[in-house]
């Protein structure tokens, strides 16, 4: 059963307005995981593919009110993961000044705190891995190379190069 504020979310997305999400998102004041987890995921479905609502989100401080609500509720899976798909997929529409838009409202303290705090390959921590990877991809930010990393690079590889493939059909045909 879909709950009143399920159905306020859902209207937002449906009209494309931004602006409610975060009046909604505001009004709770980090109170509530679910209403925050809630707005994140209507931020992500509001703008994607829609440049527009990406750059009027970040005008209307977006990257400040996720931050806040990860930073109110670091240790929340569901949360952490739809507040940093919302940060990558804004940063995505909105290209390099949303990125960097995004980088000083807070959004690169909140990500590495969920990559910090969620174990490497959690949906928490892959949804802020790929959220940095877009300020990477814009210059932003770049990330360093492990030791091993750069002995593999230095290593020089002689000999001819294979590869081993298998093909397996798919079911059901």
């Amino acid at each position: 059963m879909e709950t009143d504020m399920e159905r306020l979310f859902d209207k937002a997305v449906e009209d494309r307005n931004v602006k409610m999400i975060l009046t909604e998102m505001r009004r709770d004041r980090c109170q509530s995981a679910e209403v925050q987890k809630y707005g994140c995921d209507a931020l992500f479905r509001t703008v994607q593919h829609n440049a527009a609502a990406a750059r009027e989100a970040a005008s209307l401080g977006v990257f400040q009110d996720v931050a806040s609500a990860i930073n109110a509720f670091s240790g929340h899976i569901d949360l952490c993961t739809e507040a940093c798909t919302a940060v990558w997929r804004i940063m995505r529409e909105g290209g390099f000044s949303i990125s960097r838009a995004a980088l000083e409202q807070g959004a690169f303290d909140c990500l590495k705190k969920v990559m910090d705090g969620h174990p490497e390959g959690s949906a928490p921590n892959e949804s802020a891995l790929l959220a940095l990877e877009c300020l990477a991809d814009h210059g932003l930010i770049s990330f360093e190379r492990s030791p091993q990393m750069q002995e593999l690079q230095q290593q020089k590889h002689k000999g001819k190069a294979f590869a081993k493939i298998l093909i397996v059909p798919e079911r059901g045909f």
